[in-house]
């Protein structure tokens, strides 16, 4: 009997486990299946463009470029032209960050909700210190600051 032998518990424990083991491998396909997935290494020329714009501080040309992309960068070329419903819009989907609650607390300041900037200012300065002094730098921030008594 195997059991009996003094190597069966070394066989029992290490390699019965693996020859119970089962793996399935799935491919499916369809005949005249075309794939809907493409990965490239080529950068998007009218993102880049547009992020190029932005640094030139050519906001309406950005705002053209950025357009079809919902992203940060659209966000903020969107609140450089004052289109801050279409900014506002933007900043709720993207993920919570520093910058981003920063930018809503702009956003809202600009739309007179003082509540939800000032939620979203401490929001930001929560996530990153530096955000406070921004917020001092910054006329549109910093009128709630003094408004408000912020920090003091």
């Amino acid at each position: 009997m195997l059991r009996l032998k003094d190597f069966y518990p070394i066989l029992k424990e290490s390699y019965y486990p693996r020859l119970r083991t089962v793996k399935f491998n799935f491919h499916l396909h369809r005949k005249g299946m075309i794939k809907d997935t493409v990965h490239t290494t080529v950068l998007d020329s009218v993102y880049m463009r547009g992020v190029e714009a932005l640094k030139e501080r050519d906001y309406k040309r950005a705002v053209t470029l950025l357009r079809p992309y919902s992203c940060y960068n659209t966000a903020i070329a969107y609140v450089c032209m004052g289109y801050d419903n279409s900014a506002l819009e933007i900043l709720e989907r993207l993920p919570r960050s520093a910058k981003r609650d920063y930018m809503l607390a702009v956003v809202y300041g600009r739309l007179g909700d003082d509540r939800r900037a000032l939620e979203h200012f401490i929001s930001s300065v929560g996530q990153d210190e530096s955000m406070r002094y921004r917020g001092n730098l910054d006329p549109e921030i910093g009128i709630l600051i003094k408004k408000y008594g912020i920090f003091n």
